[in-house]
């Protein structure tokens, strides 16, 4: 048998998977055979655990070789036992049984004279231990912190400690002493050493939920004692003059800095009256760590992140709140994209406390879009609207237009997050100017249309019939169809653009008598270039629905025969359409076509003022809450309504409103006031298809067609906020996954985040969702499955 250098050639030089996939399958076989030889000498016996490790780590079974590591770590051969301790570390884990056959091997390893042996037990009994081996094994641990002079073992010991109480709380009775114990032994008491004691105190704090008696608020009271020690420790490693032996960057040992910021900070959240007297204390050691090192090294940044989130969590006086936000932006300056992406994820989490002051930051935020990380763009997307309102958003619109200018296929999520949440922006009176935000949606469309669902493109045409001035109104048309018909060779609007497409189409059904004859827009070329389109478009069915609408409405607005004809005959070539709805749509329209000029004009007059009942939002909630129409608002905003239907009247508002006299809009027309609904009506429209103590999730099917399915989940949370929300999701094997950026993973009581999934294949449609999150402290992961009445 070869050595493992030799199978890791072998593998390496593989000319395909299934070669690869030969060898190791061989090998695997030729080492389950070998280690079932008794007589197999050690030697050989190491070599095929060596290569056995390298299996794991290709991914590959090695269930079969778990009792041999333990028998390596019998063996008396140091060599020996420390290969097997490590086999055991990677291919065991708490959950074995077979983790019983190391009792008695650990027990005698931890009191084996040679120190080197002891340090191994106590990181594998670190790793390994369950909640059995942690009350078998804790006398041992307790014998080394008490006895051992060796700062190695102490700090190992300690550190195995904190792992043994996070197993079983009722051990930190047992261990709490130490901590005051090891502190006050200078001699011991190394920089190693003192991470064990910060790792002991940090498990016992967090181990109090747990802990099932009495005494806990004494053994807390121990630790609070131990604060001014801690006050001092981090005093002393940033002073000026300092062992140069933990120098990192410039840094004095920014590990055992950052560990006991961790532990004060928990100290402080833990027991905030108890630890009052030392607040100013903090806050002022607090600046003083923030403001010294050097900010363009990693040691540094680590010893600044870490101040940033002990002021944000405390919550302590806005101007170290501030201070915090600036070492964030500084964060945002430098080069280094793992600092940029910590910087952006923490800004995002404290602009409910601070907006004012990261606000102040947008330049450098915004930069971050010209990132090549497609994480960090992300993060600066989210970032950008959680900021954004009605002060800078003239300003943040049109970073993000440059942005959606230069964008590619590769930030495909990226684009269709910015243009969810820009569309929301643009249709709130609040943000700006009716003609600018008409402006900026239409510039939206032209650059990435494509990537607009179909409610934002229907938002669209609303803000264009809803608008105020006619003379606006034909501006905004004139400028859509002059783009999109006599388009110049450098146009940005794509060919796969749909949603530029459905709104040009509309326009021109809608309002090809307010702009023919400007700029060259003649009948001919109006009719020629529907006709164009027809035929371009003929295996789009909702592109084709729009055009034989638009003919219909263009018929009434144009006088040349020849070009009414065309349009006659435009909409009788899909009366035999493979597609049933554009049939029947063909035909009516043909039948309708040929009624009388008056009556066919008194149906087909431009759509009427829509009102939309909302909620309101406010700048900070835009990023986790959107405004969705109830069902009868979206009834009445759907501009696809049947041509035959002529009554205008919007629904009866519900509520106790229904008594009021609606405003007047700028025309003297009666115009429905804006309602707020509450988080029920959101969700009227879908169904709710799962539901649990924390969350209900419910779901609806937005489009369906061409094998190509949108579904829409809204995650609601009930009496309990919910952090760190994470969605995964997994279809049938006929059928594949793109899913949307979460619109938010933080949901405050009663509120919502949404999650946009895109389907393509074949076959029903079937979910396996997975949702994982914390509430009360707590990790809570659900898992459901869900099937809808659509198809692919």
């Amino acid at each position: 048998m070869g050595s493992l250098k030799t199978f890791i050639k072998e593998v390496r030089s593989a000319k395909t998977l299934a070669e690869e996939k030969s060898i190791i399958t061989k090998e695997s076989a030729k080492i389950r055979t070998k280690l079932k030889d008794d007589h197999l000498s050690l030697e050989k016996r190491r070599k095929n655990i060596q290569k056995l490790l390298y299996l794991y780590i290709l991914g590959e079974k090695t269930h079969f070789a778990q009792v041999e590591c333990i028998n390596l770590i019998s063996s008396d051969d140091f060599q020996n036992k420390r290969l097997g301790y490590l086999a055991a570390v990677l291919l065991l884990d708490e959950q074995q049984e077979i983790l019983t056959l190391l009792t008695n091997l650990l027990n005698n390893d931890l009191n084996h004279p040679n120190s080197y042996i002891v340090s191994m037990a106590l990181s594998a009994l670190g790793s390994l231990t369950s909640p059995e081996l942690a009350r078998d094994l804790y006398p041992d641990v307790e014998q080394i912190i008490n006895r051992s002079t060796e700062p190695l073992l102490v700090k190992k010991a300690l550190q195995c400690a904190a792992r043994l109480v996070t197993r079983d709380a009722a051990l930190l009775e047992i261990f709490y002493p130490y901590c005051k114990k090891v502190l006050d032994n200078h001699r011991l008491c190394t920089h190693g050493v003192l991470l064990g004691v910060l790792k002991l105190c940090q498990s016992i704090i967090e181990a109090r939920n747990l802990y099932e008696f009495d005494n806990y608020l004494e053994i807390l009271a121990s630790l609070i004692d131990s604060m001014p020690e801690f006050f001092s420790l981090l005093q002393n490693l940033n002073s000026a003059v300092f062992n140069q032996e933990f120098d990192v960057n410039g840094t004095s040992d920014p590990f055992l800095q950052v560990e006991l910021l961790r532990t004060l900070r928990m100290l402080f959240a833990c027991a905030p009256e108890k630890t009052m007297q030392y607040v100013d204390k903090f806050g002022d050691l607090l600046t003083q760590l923030a403001s010294i090192g050097d900010g363009s090294k990693n040691s540094a940044h680590a010893v600044a992140y870490e101040c940033v989130r002990t002021i944000f969590e405390l919550q302590l006086d806005q101007s170290l709140r501030v201070l915090g936000v600036n070492i964030l932006g500084n964060f945002l300056s430098g080069k280094d994209s793992n600092t940029k992406y910590v910087a952006l994820n923490t800004l995002s989490r404290v602009v409910p406390q601070e907006p004012r002051a990261v606000k102040k930051h947008r330049k450098f935020i915004t930069k971050c879009l010209l990132d090549t990380d497609a994480s960090i763009k992300v993060r600066s997307v989210e970032l950008i609207f959680a900021i954004l309102d009605e002060t800078n958003v003239q300003e943040l619109t049109n970073e993000l237009i440059s942005f959606l200018e230069i964008s590619t296929e590769d930030d495909k999520d990226v684009v269709n997050y910015v243009v969810e949440h820009i569309m929301v922006v643009l249709e709130s009176e609040r943000y700006g100017e009716e003609r600018w935000r008409l402006d900026m949606a239409i510039k939206v469309l032209e650059l990435v249309g494509e990537y607009a669902s179909y409610e934002k493109v229907n938002e669209v045409m609303i803000m264009i019939n809803n608008a105020r001035s006619i003379e606006l109104k034909a501006s905004l048309v004139l400028k859509i169809l002059s783009t999109t018909i006599d388009a110049p060779a450098d146009s940005k609007v794509s060919v796969e653009n749909s949603g530029w497409k459905l709104v040009a189409i509309w326009c021109l059904g809608e309002y090809a008598d307010l702009i023919l004859g400007s700029s060259g827009l003649t009948e001919v070329k109006l009719t020629a270039w529907l006709a164009n389109m027809n035929r371009m478009c003929y295996d789009e069915p909702r592109v084709t629905s729009f055009i034989l609408s638009a003919a219909l409405k263009l018929s009434c607005k144009i006088q040349s025969k020849s070009q009414i004809e065309d349009l006659r005959l435009l909409i009788a070539g899909h009366s035999k359409d493979t597609n049933l709805l554009l049939q029947t749509k063909s035909t009516q329209y043909g039948i309708l076509f040929n009624q009388p000029t008056k009556s066919k004009k008194a149906i087909l007059d431009a759509m009427p003022f829509f009102a939309k009942n909302v909620v309101e939002e406010t700048a900070s909630s835009a990023e986790t809450r959107q405004p969705v129409k109830s069902p009868q608002a979206a009834k009445e905003t759907n501009l696809l309504l049947d041509l035959f239907d002529t009554d205008p009247v919007p629904a009866a508002i519900p509520g106790g409103l229904g008594g009021q006299k609606p405003p007047l809009n700028s025309n003297g027309q009666k115009a429905a006031p804006h309602v707020p609904t509450d988080h029920e009506h959101v969700l009227q429209a879908a169904d709710k298809i799962y539901d649990c103590n924390n969350l209900s999730v419910y779901g609806k099917v937005v489009f369906c067609a061409h094998q190509k399915a949108v579904i829409e989940l809204n995650i609601q949370s009930k009496q309990k906020k919910i952090i760190n929300l994470h969605t995964m999701a997994a279809v049938a094997k006929l059928q594949q996954l793109s899913m949307g950026t979460l619109s938010s993973g933080v949901i405050d009581p009663s509120g919502i985040a949404k999650q946009q999934l895109e389907l393509t294949g074949s076959g029903k449609l079937k979910l396996r969702v997975k949702l994982s999150y914390t509430v009360d402290g707590a990790e809570v992961s659900e898992q459901f499955d869900h099937r809808f009445a659509e198809s692919l």
